[in-house]
């Protein structure tokens, strides 16, 4: 079969024959008809920097769907011939996060204190992903998806799910008050999930080199535009909010002067939800936090749970995720699609084998 292989630690991909996968008594077999290239895809592409804990070689692809095609047991020929998208999260099931329900943190019993990649993050980092034309994957991590939603859209339901997290981690209600920091591939999902929220200001930040992202982030529901390297943000958010502030930032750029900027666009008793994932270590002022009562968490993955929710939502029709689309191309057309997401052209690409 034809797949997409991560085979060092250089910059890169191949795109060759490979075997079909094996799959063991607890697997299903898929027949890949949508994969999306994901922001962390083109880290590993542009080489492994910060992610030497992904395996080599390994198929990349952790955002797909497809259709059952085999099952590795009778007990899970219920599955045959359903479309279904993949969790990328193999947790143990037996360490303290997982007991919470918190799968997407699993640890597998080990390094709790440790704030690194969770070991249950797996198909497409540690085990072979979707980026071929079938997938060996594990009963439990297939989950269906109703007739209604395009396999497109299917196929990029884990980088929505990350926005819909960080929504299940918020406080926000109709009436309130948000900014997305970033118009990348995430804080434009997060646009498109919070359109139908009943916000009363719904702001999202970028650069002037972003302008194609940021007009589709106004398509998408945004009311408002600030350029960062234009204005100053936090004054540009305190003018459109009339000195209120808001009630909730959700970084997603990863820059890290842009944290210090979320807890000042901040109102008192707002909060941070940090989704990015910063380069650098920032210092926050901390006392601002403190005497703002500002709330910062951090977002990070997705649960079964939180992708079933984008399932609901995605096929629910009031959500424009489709209009995220920006390419869909072969997949002996995957380097394209890299170069595309490295040059921030569109949103998100999506690959059919």
């Amino acid at each position: 079969m034809k797949a997409v292989v991560k085979t060092n630690r250089e910059r890169g991909v191949e795109f060759k024959e490979i075997d079909p996968p094996e799959m063991s008594e607890q697997d299903v077999l898929v027949k890949v008809e949508a994969v999306s290239i994901c922001g962390s895809d083109l880290h590993m592409y542009e080489g492994m920097k910060a992610y030497e804990w992904v395996a080599t070689p390994v198929i990349l692809g952790h955002e797909f769907a497809g259709t059952v095609v085999n099952v590795g047991k009778p007990e899970y020929e219920h599955l045959l011939n359903q479309r279904v998208i993949i969790n990328p999260y193999v947790p143990c099931g037996d360490c303290y996060n997982c007991q919470r329900g918190n799968t997407n943190l699993c640890d597998y019993g080990s390094n709790a204190m440790a704030k690194v990649p969770a070991k249950s993050l797996r198909y497409g980092f540690r085990t072979n992903g979707g980026m071929a034309e079938y997938a060996a994957i594990h009963y439990k991590n297939v989950l269906p998806i109703p007739d209604e939603l395009p396999i497109e859209v299917a196929g990029m339901l884990e980088a929505l799910a990350i926005g819909v997290k960080a929504l299940e981690r918020s406080d926000i209600k109709p009436g309130d008050t948000a900014v997305v920091i970033g118009p990348g591939p995430i804080g434009l999902s997060m646009v498109a999930s919070l359109s139908n929220y009943g916000l009363r200001k719904l702001i999202i930040t970028g650069l002037h080199a972003d302008e194609e992202r940021l007009q589709l982030a106004k398509e998408l529901g945004a009311t408002d535009i600030v350029y960062a390297d234009e204005v100053n943000d936090v004054e540009a958010v305190s003018a459109i909010t009339d000195g209120q502030g808001v009630d909730h930032i959700f970084e997603t750029s990863g820059f890290h002067q842009s944290l210090v900027s979320a807890v000042r666009m901040c109102t008192k008793g707002g909060e941070v939800l940090l989704v990015g994932i910063s380069a650098k270590e920032t210092t926050l002022p901390t006392h601002e936090i403190v005497r703002g009562e500002v709330t910062v968490k951090g977002v990070y993955g997705v649960t079964e749970t939180t992708l079933r929710r984008t399932i609901s939502m995605a096929a629910s029709g009031k959500y424009p995720y489709a209009k995220l689309i920006s390419h869909v191309l072969p997949l002996e057309d995957v380097v394209n699609g890299f170069e595309y997401g490295l040059k921030k052209q569109g949103a998100k690409v999506i690959l059919k084998p």
